[in-house]
Parts: C-alpha cells; sequence; structure tokens
C-alpha cells in the first residue's frame, strides 16, 4: 500500500499490504542502493514500511538503474562491450551486426549502419545519444524484463482505476474493465495499482524461472532475506558456470544453506518467462512450510541426484527435480518416484526417496530396525537363490506394490521364505499395518536389486 506523507521528511511510505508490494519494496531498496552510491539521504526503511522522497525516482535514474541491473541482457551493453577492445576478430564483427538487429529499436536507432571492424567510435555516439530509448523499449518489451512481470504498456503510467498493470491482474480497460466488477458495476471495484508497481521486476530474482520470498517477519528481514538469497543463488550459479537456467534448482540448494535466516513458514512468488508454447502470465505461489526447509536441509546429500529429466515418450520429460520438490513442498510422500526407480533398478535413488518419505513424515528412527532387517534378508536371499529365480520373485514383489496388491504382496514374501528356509523379521511389521511401514516393503524389493553401478551413478548425478 502506498501512502502520501505530510509533515515527514520524506513525502512516501510502501508497506507490504501484499506481495506484490513487497516486491515493489525490495525492488525500491536496490534501486536506493545503487543510487546512494553518490547519497545517502534519500530513503529509510524500518519494521514495517519504506519511506523516500518522491522526487528521488525520475525516469531517467529508474532507466539507468535498469540498465545497470539487467547488464548484459541488453544488447547495446553487449555492443559496448565488445566495442570496447582495440581489436575484432570476425566472430566479433559478426556478432555486433546481429545485436545492431536484436530486437525493433535497435534496428531504428542503428538503421542501415554496419560495424565493419573500423567504425565502432560512431556506433558507439550513437548509443550514448540514444541510451535512454533503447533501455526503456528493450525493458519494457523484453519478455525476461518488464513485459514478463507487467503489461508493457504500463510502464511508468499513473495509477490506473481500472486493473493493476501486473501480469494476471491486468484487463483491458476498453474491453473488460466492466466485467471485472461484481454485477458490472465500477463504482464498486476496489483496484490496487500504482506506478511504484513498476519496480516489482527488480524484486525478483533468477533468469527463466524468477522467483521473490515474502518473507513477512519485517520489512528489513524482506529485503535481507532476498538479497542474500540473490547473492547464494549468484554464488551458485557461479561455481556451476551455467546460467540461471536451474534456477528452481539453486534456490533451494540456497534454502538449504539459509537456516540462519529462514527457519519459519515462507511464501515464494514464481514467474516463468513466456515462451510461444506457454504464455505464462500469471504467478505461481509456493508456501514453504517450516518443516519443508528443514526436510531440505536434512535431505541436502541426496537432493543434486535429483537434478536430471527422463524421457518417458515421445515430446515428454519427466521432470524429477521438480516432482521431488513437489513431494517435499507439499510434504508429500514421494512413492510413485519410488516405483518409477523400483522398476528401472534404480537402487540408490530409491534409497534416497524412502530416506525423503521418511524425512516427511519424521519417521526415520521407527523405520530403521525393519529397514535394516530387510536389507539383512535380501542379502541372504542373493546369496542363496539363484540370479533367475531372485529376479522373478523381485518383479512379482514390484508388480504388487505397483498395483497396490498388499495382500499379493504378503503371500508372494510368505512363499519366498519357505523356498528359501528362512524367518524374515522385517514382515511381522508388514503383517501389522502393511501401508504405514511400507517404507520396509519398498527397502526389501530394492535391496533385491543389482547392486548400484557406481560409474552410472556417477553420470546420473551429472545430468
Amino acid at each position: 500500500m502506498v501512502t502520501r506523507l505530510e509533515n515527514d521528511i520524506f513525502d512516501i511510505m510502501v508497506e507490504p499490504s501484499d506481495w506484490r508490494y513487497s516486491a515493489a519494496i525490495v525492488g525500491l531498496s536496490r534501486y536506493f542502493e545503487d543510487r546512494d552510491k553518490m547519497e545517502d539521504e534519500d530513503y529509510e526503511v524500518d519494521e514495517d514500511c519504506i519511506k523516500f522522497c518522491s522526487d528521488s525516482i525520475t525516469k531517467e535514474e529508474f532507466l539507468l538503474f535498469a540498465e545497470s541491473y539487467y547488464g548484459e541482457e541488453f544488447p547495446h551493453v553487449q555492443v559496448e562491450e565488445i566495442l570496447s577492445r582495440k581489436e575484432f576478430s570476425k566472430e566479433m564483427i559478426d556478432l555486433v551486426n546481429k545485436l545492431l538487429k536484436e530486437n525493433s529499436i535497435m534496428k531504428k536507432v542503428f538503421s542501415k549502419k554496419k560495424f565493419d571492424g573500423s567504425n565502432q567510435e560512431e556506433l558507439l555516439e550513437l548509443i550514448d545519444e540514444n541510451r535512454l530509448v533503447l533501455i526503456r523499449e528493450t525493458f519494457r518489451n523484453k519478455k525476461s524484463m518488464y513485459a514478463n512481470f507487467a503489461n508493457e504498456s504500463q510502464l511508468f503510467q499513473e495509477k490506473s482505476d481500472v486493473c493493476c498493470r501486473l501480469q494476471g491482474y491486468y484487463v483491458d480497460p476498453g474491453r473488460k474493465s466492466r466485467g471485472a466488477a461484481f454485477a458490472f458495476n465500477n463504482n464498486i471495484n476496489v483496484v490496487e495499482d500504482s506506478i511504484l508497481l513498476d519496480f516489482v521486476p527488480f524484486g525478483f530474482f533468477g533468469e527463466y524461472e524468477s522467483f521473490f520470498v515474502n518473507d513477512s517477519y519485517s520489512v528489513k528481514e524482506l529485503i535481507h532475506t532476498n538479497d542474500l538469497l540473490a547473492e547464494k543463488m549468484e554464488e551458485e550459479r557461479t561455481e556451476e558456470g551455467k546460467k540461471l537456467r536451474d534456477a528452481r534448482k539453486i534456490l533451494f540448494r540456497a534454502m538449504q544453506e539459509s537456516a540462519d535466516f529462514i527457519n519459519y513458514d515462507v511464501e515464494v512468488i514464481l514467474k516463468e518467462r513466456p515462451t510461444q508454447d506457454k504464455p505464462n502470465d500469471f504467478f505461481q505461489t509456493l508456501f514453504i512450510r517450516e518443516h519443508s526447509i528443514q526436510v531440505l536441509r536434512d535431505f541436502k546429500k541426496h537432493y543434486k541426484s535429483f537434478c536430471f529429466k527422463r524421457k518417458i515418450r515421445e515430446n515428454y520429460d519427466l521432470d524429477i527435480q521438480k516432482e521431488v520438490i513437489d513431494c517435499i513442498l507439499n510434504l508429500k510422500r514421494a512413492d510413485e518416484l519410488i516405483l518409477f526407480f523400483l522398476r528401472e533398478e534404480s537402487a540408490y535413488l530409491v534409497d534416497a526417496l524412502i530416506k525423503l518419505n521418511q524425512y516427511i513424515e519424521g519417521s526415520e528412527a521407527a523405520m530403521e530396525k525393519g529397514q535394516r532387517s530387510a536389507f539383512a534378508c535380501a542379502k541372504e536371499l542373493i546369496r542363496k537363490l539363484p540370479e533367475n529365480k531372485r529376479r522373478t520373485y523381485r518383479q512379482r514383489l514390484t508388480s504388487t506394490l505397483i498395483l497396490k496388491d498388499y495382500t499379493g504382496y504378503l503371500n508372494i514374501l510368505v512363499q519366498l521364505a519357505n523356498y528359501a528356509d528362512m524367518i524374515f523379521d522385517f514382515a511381522f511389521d508388514l503383517f501389522e499395518d502393511f501401508e504405514k511401514n511400507m517404507d520396509i516393503a519398498y527397502a526389501f524389493v530394492n535391496a533385491l536389486g543389482k547392486a548400484p553401478d557406481k560409474k552410472a551413478l556417477g553420470s546420473e548425478k551429472a545430468k
């Protein structure tokens, strides 16, 4: 919420009334931090709000900050970086000429200009003369910048009484404004919009997936949390030598390391970059419970192993990482993934997912004895049974689990015990309550499989 102040050093106050204004506050703080390399008296942050002088925000400084914030995502910035060199290879010359036609404003400013390796001064002058228009048009239209978060026609527009400028909240005022109000009465339609929501894109971090952590503990913590997570994500990105295409992976890994400043329920707002196939013109909310954050930390040493996709059929890949994260966020057992990897005989991944189930349910200690017994019995069976017989029993047991035929599982277990002349101590827990002890059943079938191939496991982790 935005309030105009009187009789105060500052004349504007923004409070985090919902996540949109919270994100705008983080964006504003980053704007002022960038601006305050020269001055330090334009704004003030306290526990409940941010205050500042309205004349400290100008269109020119906003655009220069956008250029600084997004850097080489602007084609003219890339051109400047290349033209600052003394010598140019053919590849550099070709790249510059490609960038001069990168979007409509670049084509308009540079018109029929072409870089030939010697006219860099002319091109640099054109960039300086047209810098603000190059920034504005690229910023508002590029799908990784303003257009990802808000309607591009609303940049720098004053508050609308009809709709909010953000994606998913915007309606065409000429066509749909009456339909957006109850009983088609615009007089009762309450719209939360502000020109300050133009700062929302600067409150997010990431690239193909952008995140904002709505840490509502206080405004100071809100800014601190998002700055720290953005810093950790950048460290992870630099360490992995990748773009933030894997931003989700990096975000949750950063949260695993963040026990010192996130140890309570927290809301994360996600915005995916639109593509030709998926408009993605809405924001998503991930509500991360305190227990989910603890599970993330407990599962830390296994998490990297699930950062890959598996091709299921033509034009469909199963994103294992997203499935695991979904289980953690919703505190949902990973049974479907366990069955998937049991069929593939990925012993290490099944073991890790069983551990994930126990972290989610807080049942590590209760399951430990039964799983140890199941593992020992399976290894004894591997020693006793011929290979073909072992594989047959494993396949039959796996099939009963997939079909949720738990009586069938127990019947096969009795047959197997009689055939091998063994006592399965772990089976008593299954007869007492199969579903409660499901992880023991998984552990037994998994241990009956082949031993993990360390070389294959290494390549799996690398994916």
